[in-house]
C-alpha cells in the first residue's frame, strides 16, 4: 500500500481509527502521524481511556509521556485538532511508504528494543517532516510491567541504542 501503518502485537484497534490517521498523510506526505494510545490491563485486559498526551524525552533520552496543555485543546477545532508532538511510541504509528523509505527506514544499527522511537522521531523533524497525534484515532495498548524477552549476552540494548542515537544525531 501507499501507506505503512505499524502496530505493536498487543494492540486493539478502536472504530474508525484508520481513517482520521490517513487524511494528514494524504494532504502532506511528509506527515507521520499517532493514534492516542489508550491502556489495556495486562492483567485483566480491561480497557481504558488515557488522557490527550504527546511524546517527549528526558536528558537521558529516555521516552515520556507528556500532557498536552489545555490552551492547545482550545482552537476552532477543540479537542479533535492534530497536535504536534516532538516524538512518538515507536510502534503505533502511520506514514507514507516512500518518504519512510527516503528517511531510510529504521535505523539498522539499532538493537531489538529502546530508543528506536526516538531516533525516528529527531529524522522525521530534522528530513522535513512533521509528526502529529490524532485524537480521533484511538488505539489501545496492553502495557507489560516488564520486558518480555531477553538481550543478546546480557546487553543493556536500551543503552547501546541511545549511546548510538546520540552519536548519530
Amino acid at each position: 500500500g501507499k501507506v505503512l501503518v505499524f502496530l505493536d502485537s498487543h494492540c486493539e484497534v478502536n472504530k474508525m481509527w484508520l481513517q482520521p490517521l490517513l487524511r494528514p498523510i494524504r494532504e502532506d506526505r511528509r506527515t507521520v502521524v499517532c493514534p492516542v494510545i489508550d491502556i489495556i490491563s495486562a492483567d485483566t485486559l480491561a480497557y481504558s481511556s488515557s488522557p490527550v498526551v504527546r511524546g517527549g524525552f528526558n536528558w537521558g533520552l529516555h521516552f515520556k509521556w507528556d500532557l498536552v496543555p489545555l490552551s492547545e485543546l482550545e482552537g476552532p477545532e477543540g479537542a479533535t485538532a492534530p497536535i504536534k508532538s516532538p516524538t512518538m511510541a515507536g510502534g503505533l504509528f502511520a506514514m507514507d511508504r516512500e518518504y519512510f523509505n527516503e528517511l531510510g527506514q529504521y535505523d539498522s544499527g539499532m538493537d531489538i528494543w529502546g530508543g528506536e522511537n526516538l531516533e525516528i522521531s529527531f529524522r522525521i523533524w530534522m528530513c522535513g517532516g512533521r509528526l502529529l497525534i490524532i485524537p480521533c484515532s484511538r488505539v489501545g495498548h496492553i502495557f507489560r510491567k516488564r520486558r518480555p524477552y531477553g538481550s543478546p549476552g546480557g546487553q543493556d540494548t536500551m543503552a547501546h541504542n541511545s549511546l548510538r542515537l546520540a552519536h548519530v544525531w
